[in-house]
């Protein structure tokens, strides 16, 4: 099968992917082989490009992100997975990944594609949407809490988040430069600031009362995450 393979730890570097032909994995224990339809293409994507991973096998597949139909199944794979059924996934950053016309993907992170969904959709909704569901419904204390504040709303974490926020019944203060406002309207955002025009910490500290929102979700750095911290954005 082709593949876009990073050849070995002296060659990282998005630059330095190649397209080559390697051997079609096989499907064993739990495992499925995937025909790929369609791959999500992620910041982690060339992030692990650049600085690679300290438990991958050379020559290694790139790609976290998959979306086909099932070709092969291990003996131990959940007897729920057919051949033939539609599914996505998203892979362990520690294995080969999605990037070939074959994917092997371990039956636990596999979920059906509903009839109503394009394999492209499916596709492009699994890392951010998985970090957007993860930080809402794992990870935060929604106990009491009333208000939230989403950086980089039209990202595909922040897109996810504000949408899942407002099922939660959340107040959503979110920001986006000005040609992205009418996207995260259409997302449920309450409270939308234009980063490049306006102070984000004035303007929320005088959306919230002075007291700041309940939750952050921030995704852009570390810088703003700090910031968020030092200017007691969040409670």
């Amino acid at each position: 099968m082709k593949a876009y393979i990073i050849s070995g730890p002296q060659n990282l570097g998005a630059d330095n992917l190649k397209l080559m032909d390697i051997p079609t994995p096989n499907a064993t224990d739990d495992l499925v082989l995937v025909q790929t339809e369609a791959v999500g293409l992620n910041p982690v994507d060339y992030k692990l490009a650049d600085d690679g991973n300290q438990n991958w096998h050379y020559p290694h597949v790139l790609g976290v992100d998959v979306a086909g139909i099932i070709v092969a199944c291990g003996k131990n794979a959940k007897t729920s997975l057919r051949v033939g059924d539609r599914v996505c996934g998203h892979a362990n950053l520690e294995e080969n990944g999605t990037f070939g016309e074959y994917v092997l993907m371990h039956d636990y992170s596999l979920a059906l594609i509903p009839e109503t969904v394009t394999f492209e959709q499916a596709a492009s909704i699994l890392c951010g949407g998985m970090s957007a569901f993860q930080a809402l419904y794992r990870k935060a204390n929604l106990t009491g809490k009333s208000t939230i504040l989403i950086h980089g709303g039209a990202g595909g974490v922040g897109s996810v988040a504000i949408q899942l926020a407002k099922r939660l019944g959340l107040t959503v203060i979110t920001t986006v430069s000005s040609k992205k406002i009418e996207f995260v309207k259409m997302a449920g955002a309450d409270h939308i600031i234009d980063y490049q025009t306006e102070n984000v910490t004035e303007h929320v500290l005088k959306l919230t009362n002075g007291q700041g929102v309940d939750i952050s979700i921030n995704s852009i750095s570390n810088e703003e995450i700090m910031q968020d911290i030092l200017n007691r954005l969040a409670l």
